[in-house]
């Protein structure tokens, strides 16, 4: 059995993992950031307001991304020929040892 480089496939959910573990950091850092506002935070109405909108902001525009994404089929899988016909050699030329 031959090995052909241009037979290998990529699945597009590979991208899904790379921004779960973005999300997962987001979601760890503004952890963080909550309980310093609260821990050293001038309380009172405005400290209550701003982590209001905030974790409102967060929700939102992380159930709108997933959402999104849903919307794609993410079983498909990329052959890696269509990625390497796009390479240029001029571009990022390969030198031969």
């Amino acid at each position: 059995m031959d090995f052909s480089l241009s037979a290998l496939n990529i699945p597009v959910f590979v991208v899904l993992i790379v921004y779960a573990i973005y999300i997962l950091f987001y979601v760890l850092y503004s952890l963080f950031n909550l309980f310093h506002l609260m821990k050293y935070g001038v309380e009172g109405v405005q400290l209550f307001l701003i982590v209001i909108v905030f974790t409102g902001g967060t929700i939102l525009l992380v159930a709108g991304s997933i959402f999104w994404l849903l919307s794609f089929d993410w079983t498909v899988a990329i052959p890696l020929n269509q990625i390497l016909r796009a390479y240029n050699n001029d571009i990022l030329p390969i030198s031969e040892f």
